[in-house]
């Protein structure tokens, strides 16, 4: 699968050169890197709780290749740190439990191009992604009279089918998952800011039950804010 994305994003990066030789703006690739602030959805109808947000973070390659004078096909490849955290502090103790996975991630963007002038430029868009878990952890700790107790343990990637016997009500993660982006930025020359939030469509985890609606609420929220430096 990281093969079949690898070769995807490659791919798309390489039509910049039929896109240039249509006499088209020049395309432009870089680095980036910025903060996440990531849930995992807790009910069917795709609501989260604002209280288990987790700070994490991104970064990636990126490409920006035109398609004409006012759109572009925004992609690269992202390292995206998702997941969600909860708190507690009562008479059972005090403590948090933690679960953070790594996604490889694809994005493919249509953006519109908004120029304030010559090296100023915004745009807005969406697109699909596709990712590939990577790694992760899972962690507790809880606090009762002054003694502490914790545990931290890898995450474990099952298989995508919730009917396995021995992914059921495991605690795994999916290894694949796929949404959407909605995205939006400001090119400053060789510098940029972008944002971008991301609704996975994916029902992360195995369920209890024998088919895949008892956990279907599990699906990745990801808000983005990224600096970006152009070669």
């Amino acid at each position: 699968m990281k093969r079949k994305m690898i070769i995807g994003a490659v791919a798309l990066l390489a039509t910049a050169g039929v896109t240039n030789a249509q006499g088209f703006a020049e395309a432009k690739f870089g680095v980036k890197g910025g903060w996440n602030s990531t849930n995992i959805t807790n009910t069917g109808s795709g609501e989260t709780d604002e209280s288990k947000r987790l700070n994490t973070f991104n970064a990636g390659v990126v490409g920006a290749i035109p398609l004409g004078s006012t759109f572009e096909i925004r992609t690269g490849l992202d390292l995206q740190s998702k997941g969600t955290e909860v708190s507690w502090d009562n008479a059972a103790g005090k403590g948090f439990a933690k679960t953070n996975p790594l996604y490889l991630e694809l994005p493919v963007n249509l953006a519109v191009m908004l120029p304030f002038n010559e090296k100023v430029k915004a745009y807005i868009g969406a697109g699909p992604y596709g990712a590939v878990g990577i790694a992760g952890k899972n962690k507790w700790e809880n606090t009762v009279a002054g003694v502490k107790t914790s545990s931290e343990d890898k995450i474990k990637w099952g298989d995508d089918d919730l009917n396995t016997e021995g992914n059921r009500g495991s605690g795994q993660f999916k290894r694949f998952d796929f949404g959407a982006n909605i995205i939006g930025g400001v090119d400053f020359g060789k510098f940029g800011v972008h944002a971008q939030y991301g609704l996975g469509l994916t029902n992360t985890t195995p369920g209890e039950g024998t088919n895949d609606n008892a956990n279907k609420s599990n699906q990745h929220r990801a808000l983005g804010v990224s600096g970006v430096f152009y070669f």
